[in-house]
């Protein structure tokens, strides 16, 4: 493809545009083309950040398990793993494609990206970036394979779960939509991946259409948008170059930065609010896994939101969403099996007397 027919493709005609920053020989950053790096297996990899999927939308599915095991101990084997896996091809798909679109469309540069994590495609001066934007329609593909089975065996409950939160991941970095250059997008990616998703599992494996689901899963949501939150807001003066329109831009950094505090405490009390109520036995587990990264935990209301600090702050905000998506579900989990511990003592008791 010419340079042209690339800022043609791309609707960006600005000089310094997307490939032809990339291919310029004026002298700035990731210039020499013998620098260039085609699109291969491991930084499509990469472009689906593992780690992220693995909080957001791995443990997600695990805890709408989890809360089924609740209702229905007889499971289908098959249904459970098709049902974990189809958030995980999703949410990379949804990676992989938005990480496209921002260099395509000349968002993601090899002057705004100071790492490969923030931009595989630009960090790695891609010459043909279309190969990443088939691997994304491919994980789509597979979701939808996987979601055709589950509706195949589950009916019409989870299909109605499944056509919102595809609608949601397709508006969310398409390229005539994008509700990621938008204020919902962080609260639209936390409801689809921390809400959604348990509900999907939920309905499916009970076939019970419990809303309590998404109240118990608020804590799952909130970390999922404060994730996005924290990203766009050290991320705001990119992004109001390339034209987004985020909730940090509109509200500010430092209005940002207090959101984040705000939802940091909500979600906390929210989710002790669930142990006690439903799950007392697991509180323990919780207590414990917020002990574990309780420095984390208080520097999260801390730190600052800037370009300059989104390595540090990503990272401690990742131990924080570890030790939720992670503790929590577990402490559901224990809080259960104290319930039915103490079901069954009061049953023997019975009998007793």
């Amino acid at each position: 493809m010419s340079n042209s027919e690339w800022d043609n493709h791309t609707g960006d005609k600005s000089p310094g545009s997307g490939r032809d920053k990339i291919l310029s020989s004026d002298g700035v950053k990731g210039t020499d083309p013998g620098s260039e790096k085609k699109v291969d297996l491991a930084m499509i990899i990469n472009m689906t950040t593992p780690g992220a999927i693995f909080l957001s939308s791995f443990m997600p599915a695990v805890f709408g398990l989890i809360l089924s095991m609740e209702y229905s101990r007889h499971l289908h084997a098959i249904m459970v793993i098709c049902l974990l896996l189809i958030p995980v091809f999703m949410n990379a798909a949804v990676d992989v494609i938005n990480d496209y679109y921002d260099y395509v469309n000349g968002n993601d540069t090899t002057d705004n990206v100071v790492s490969e994590i923030d931009g595989p495609l630009a960090y790695h001066h891609v010459k043909n970036p279309e190969p990443a934007l088939y691997a994304g329609l491919g994980f789509m593909l597979l979701a939808a394979l996987l979601g055709g089975y589950v509706i195949w065996q589950a009916g019409w409950k989870p299909l109605l779960i499944g056509v919102i939160g595809a609608v949601i991941a397709l508006t969310y970095s398409g390229k005539i939509i994008s509700t990621s250059h938008l204020p919902i997008g962080e609260f639209l990616s936390g409801f689809t991946l921390g809400g959604l998703v348990p509900l999907g599992v939920y309905v499916s494996l009970t076939g019970r259409m419990d809303f309590l689901v998404l109240f118990k899963s608020i804590p799952m949501m909130m970390i999922v948008s404060q994730f996005m939150l924290s990203n766009n807001t050290c991320d705001l003066e990119r992004d109001r170059e390339a034209g987004r329109v985020t909730l940090s831009i509109v509200i500010g950094r430092a209005g940002a930065e207090k959101l984040a505090r705000f939802l940091m405490g909500f979600w906390i009390l929210q989710l002790v609010l669930v142990l006690v109520i439903w799950y007392p036995a697991g509180i323990p587990v919780m207590l414990l896994f917020l002990f574990l990264f309780r420095r984390s935990l208080y520097e999260t209301f801390f730190y600052s939101m800037t370009h300059e600090n989104k390595t540090a702050a990503t990272l401690t905000l990742a131990k924080v969403a570890f030790a939720i998506a992670v503790g929590y579900p577990l402490s559901v989990l224990a809080g259960m099996a104290g319930n039915q511990l103490m079901g069954n003592m009061v049953s023997a008791n019975l009998i007793l007397f």
